[in-house]
């Protein structure tokens, strides 16, 4: 459901020139009827009808009493073309109730506010007729009200999220640039131990280089020529 409220120095509803309705002080309210409507929409637009402090008190506090608090009077009017939708430039009513659910949820609406309220002071134009609705807007106040509003909700400090960033428990791992670490050899090969008997000259050999390297290149293997042997002693012995 939705509503329009207007609080009013006077306002009247008319069908086919005859003033119908009128009212002084008060608020004119607008009703429209949502198609999924229940009771307990009604009940909660006509709480916020009958409770909003829309009047200022005798001091002139402004938004300090209700409809009630200065015995105002209520012209309901029915609109259904509060839930209008659009499909290009035309207007669609597809949301509203339709027209025979629509005149009982409505005749009941007014049931309960009377008893929520003075009956005498909540007034209607007629259902479903092509009315022309005048008023003189006090200040101007208007109010938009929806039985499908849900309250905004203040988050509590415990749901509320901590903004220091959180320690991790999980251990940093070693960086690695660009290389996989090797895969372990399996313990029962004999290769993954370097030192057993029969690697190790095949190790010493592949660290090493060739037999040749391990003896030392001569000259001659370079392209120059050979450095004759020494003789393990040294050229002072032999004399001039």
């Amino acid at each position: 459901m939705k509503a329009v409220v207007q609080r009013v120095v006077n306002a009247s509803v008319a069908v086919d020139g005859e003033t119908i309705s009128s009212i002084g002080r008060g608020l004119l309210v607008l009703v429209g009827i949502d198609r999924y409507d229940e009771p307990a929409d009604a009940t909660q637009i006509i709480k916020k009808i009958l409770t909003a402090r829309l009047f200022d008190d005798d001091q002139g506090g402004m938004w300090k009493k209700n409809v009630k608090d200065i015995d105002g009077e209520v012209l309901c009017v029915s609109q259904f073309t509060l839930l209008a939708g659009f499909k290009g430039s035309k207007p669609d009513f597809h949301e509203s109730m339709s027209t025979i659910p629509g005149k009982a949820y409505y005749t009941s609406f007014l049931e309960e506010i009377r008893k929520a309220y003075d009956p005498t002071k909540i007034k209607d134009g007629q259902f479903g007729a092509m009315m022309q609705v005048s008023l003189c807007n006090d200040g101007p106040v208007t109010i938009l009200l929806s039985s499908k509003d849900k309250p905004k909700s203040t988050p509590s400090s415990s749901t509320t999220p901590s903004l220091a960033p959180s320690r991790s428990t999980t251990p940093a791992l070693p960086k690695t640039k660009g290389k996989k670490p090797p895969k372990p050899l399996a313990p029962s090969d004999p290769s993954a131990d370097r030192t057993h008997p029969s690697l190790a000259s095949k190790t010493l050999v592949e660290e090493s280089g060739p037999v040749e390297e391990l003896a030392g290149l001569t000259l001659e293997d370079k392209g120059g020529e050979a450095e004759p042997p020494m003789t393990g002693k040294s050229s002072q012995d032999g004399g001039l």
